[in-house]
């Protein structure tokens, strides 16, 4: 809309100076003339108004786009925080300890404290997170 307004506007803005020395137009086709210009005008200024509002519109809805990623972003990273450490005790305990097992004791209680471990671990980092207003 904006390119098929804008050049008629300007044609019309050179041409109005000239309407009123050509021959045969009476004072009333000249205010007719006037009367496009204005409107012209009139809508080049509206599809500016318009064009603006868009934009606006389009920053707003992006704006809550992105917001609402961050707040998923915040969930997968706090997520990811409580699952890390309990993937590394896990994996390290994992490994076939032979003497590690045999300084604990028995098999139960190396589960239990690879169990327990990951239960603090756990906890420090809920109580963490919920003082910090993330959880």
């Amino acid at each position: 809309m904006r390119k098929a307004v804008s050049p008629q506007r300007d044609t019309f803005a050179s041409l109005m100076g000239r309407i009123g020395e050509l021959p045969g137009l009476a004072e009333e086709d000249e205010r007719y003339f006037r009367d496009i210009y204005d409107h012209l005008i009139l809508i080049s200024d509206m599809i500016d108004s318009y064009r603006d509002l868009w934009t606006s519109a389009m920053d707003v809805y992006l704006s809550t786009v992105l917001n609402r990623l961050n707040a998923v972003m915040k969930q997968l990273a706090v997520i990811a925080t409580i699952f890390l450490p309990l993937s590394w005790l896990t994996g390290f305990f994992g490994q076939n300890f032979g003497w590690l097992t045999g300084h604990i004791g028995h098999w139960e209680a190396f589960v239990g404290v690879g169990v327990g471990t990951e239960l603090v671990a756990l906890a420090i980092l809920l109580a963490l997170f919920k003082r910090r207003g993330w959880f």
